[in-house]
């Protein structure tokens, strides 16, 4: 079947943009290792330098050895911000090849995709910044509103139900907790289900930065279902690949005397690099797959919404309209009458 044709013939559900992701992820598996494997080694080697600052940092050996790991502990954070901003921007230019392959059958490769993120990378680089700001800023603004809701919480148990019997407290305590855990997930989902699309607006349709933030909460204001099944289809099969490199890790260290608690603080160093590395592997497999599939929910979205196919496929079978200016003018040729003969010169 023609690729246009995945998301043209009929409405896509969020099981059917997992398969359709899928199935394009093992066909262009190598293609997509490339493109973010260069900035996934670059946070990692930032989270390595990272960790031999933090374990070698003392003020009791010496001013240099403080300085030296406090440049290692800086050097490091400024590596792993850097590769995850690059790694959000290559993720973001995929998004762009992955159009024109659905579009007109473009193969995807590497080398089309970084073209593209250096000829929009101040705008993406941006846009990476402006939604970790703003997910800060509302980070900052749900952990004071439920700081604010636990403590009314316990104010109002320490008055009321205190005095009632222990199971009844318990039964209390437990819905409340559930509750309270289903609304911020609900709430995490609304904020991120907003700003899904800013990858496409940006590379697809060349928004800004703050115009692709309103693209995306525009486009993206049905779909919290379908990009809510896409996230929980993602976190599943990280936590799975993310244990089945874990646990042989863990089991081996358990082996060897180290306390596996992921807070233990004084395991040994060779420890500390392999969980990292564990961590950034799985990263690395399986960020394409959530990038695929929301491209196509874009596609989708925009086919339902306002016609895509019918302009992808205009572009695609017409050839390009050229600007008005181009555009020949037709030339009027003036005729001219020779003026009749005066009676006189006929006389």
């Amino acid at each position: 079947m023609d690729e246009l044709g995945l998301f043209t013939l009929t409405p896509m559900s969020a099981g059917d943009i997992i398969d359709h992701a899928v199935r394009l992820y093992r066909r262009h598996f190598l293609v997509l290792l490339r493109i973010v494997l260069a900035p996934s080694l670059v946070a990692y080697l930032g989270g390595i330098v990272y960790t031999l600052g933090v374990r070698n940092f003392s003020l009791e050996r010496g001013e240099l050895r403080a300085i030296v790991t406090g440049i290692m502990i800086g050097g490091g954070i400024l590596l792993y911000i850097t590769g995850k901003v690059v790694f959000f921007a290559f993720l973001g230019g995929t998004s762009r090849a992955l159009v024109s392959h659905f579009a007109f059958g473009t193969p995807l490769r590497a080398l089309e995709v970084f073209q593209a993120v250096k000829s929009r990378w101040w705008q993406l680089a941006g846009a990476t910044l402006a939604i970790f700001f703003l997910i800060a800023g509302v980070f900052l603004f749900v952990y004071m509103l439920s700081s604010m809701v636990l403590v009314l919480y316990i104010a109002i148990v320490a008055l009321l139900l205190t005095s009632l019997p222990y199971w009844i407290q318990l039964v209390g305590h437990t819905i409340f907790g559930l509750v309270f855990l289903v609304a911020l997930l609900a709430l995490g989902l609304l904020i991120y289900s907003r700003i899904v699309f800013v990858p496409q607006a940006l590379m697809v349709e060349g928004k800004g930065v703050m115009s692709a933030i309103t693209r995306s909460i525009l486009l993206a204001g049905r779909d919290i279902r379908k990009i809510g099944s896409i996230l929980l289809f993602q976190i599943y099969i990280a936590w799975s690949l993310l244990l089945l490199l874990v646990i042989p890790l863990g089991w081996y260290g358990y082996l060897n005397g180290i306390d596996i608690n992921p807070f233990n603080d004084s395991a040994p160093l060779w420890y500390n690099i392999a969980q990292q590395t564990v961590t950034q592997v799985s990263e690395i497999l399986l960020a394409p797959i959530a990038l695929v599939a929301f491209t196509l929910l874009y596609l989708d979205v925009r086919v339902r919404k306002e016609g895509f196919d019918v302009e992808l496929l205009a572009n695609r079978y017409l050839p390009p309209a050229k600007p008005f200016a181009q555009v020949p003018r037709p030339t009027i040729e003036v005729i001219e009458e020779e003026p009749e003969a005066s009676q006189e010169t006929l006389a």
